[in-house]
């Protein structure tokens, strides 16, 4: 199934709770891999590591997190690694 967010609904550290089509509310926890990739890939993927810079994230017009043209994650992905938050 393919899924898009359609709302960012909160920003905290290494953690972005959106909304995906069908109105599910589910909470993404971008920690692990922030810390797999700050060290092998610190230019790109590490950049997440910096707070402030991973508060920048904006959703883009294909339905999925994107952070200043820079880095972005295939929704479907971000769906299957997310956590459905009780409405």
């Amino acid at each position: 199934m393919l899924h898009c967010i359609t709302a960012i609904n909160e920003v905290k550290p290494y953690k972005i709770i959106c909304v995906f089509d069908h109105a599910e509310t589910r909470e993404i926890d971008f920690e692990k891999l922030i810390n797999k990739y700050k060290i092998t890939s610190p230019n790109l993927l590490g950049k997440l590591a910096d707070i402030t810079y991973f508060k920048s994230v904006t959703l883009d017009s294909y339905g999925t997190l994107n952070w200043q043209n820079e880095i972005d994650f295939c929704p479907d992905t971000l769906y299957k690694d997310s956590v459905k938050i009780a409405s």
